[in-house]
């Protein structure tokens, strides 16, 4: 009797096993993507052969599907020049050479300007970025905001665009 009671609770610990294991290619994330690759507290360099610019990233976690597309939560990545780009959620296609955040992303450049949208759309590439939604420019001068805006020039030229608006100090005309 006891020899039989041995036996189910062998094979139900194997069966707990088995049914435990990952395939050697991932499980699904989200149920519509094969995990190539998953790490957390990921800090990760970059440096252009062409330009020698380098670039930091540092994310909580980051899962690189089978489609060279990198998914980024509570990131933060620091350019050269000192330009920062924090934000909870983004996809990176390293094929594209396109960054695309969701939700709430912070800007802050070298000279403490900062700039707070909803949602951003950077082509490496074309070194050029995007916000279809409402943006807030905050510098020690004042504050702006618009409709939408563009970035190019790593970040350095903003271009506001529709219902802009401008809050300056005083002090900024008299120079």
């Amino acid at each position: 009797m006891w020899y039989k009671f041995g036996l189910a609770a062998a094979a139900i610990i194997a069966l707990v096993i088995l049914s435990s294991r990952d395939s050697e290619t991932g499980s699904p994330v989200n149920g519509d993507r094969a995990l190539t690759r998953k790490a957390t507290n990921v800090v990760m360099f970059e440096r252009k052969r062409d330009s020698g610019k380098t670039m930091a990233v540092s994310a909580k976690q980051v899962v690189e599907t089978e489609d060279q597309v990198a998914h980024l939560t509570d990131f933060h990545l620091v350019q050269q020049k000192g330009v920062q780009i924090i934000g909870k959620d983004a996809r990176y296609d390293r094929n594209r050479s396109i960054l695309e955040v969701k939700g709430p992303v912070s800007i802050k450049t070298s000279d403490n300007a900062q700039a707070q949208l909803d949602g951003l759309i950077w082509d490496r590439e074309r070194r050029e970025a995007s916000t279809t939604n409402p943006v807030s420019l905050e510098a020690h001068d004042g504050t702006m905001v618009a409709d939408r805006a563009e970035f190019s020039d790593e970040f350095s030229q903003i271009a506001l665009i529709g219902h802009v608006h401008a809050k300056i100090s005083r002090n900024i005309l008299n120079r």
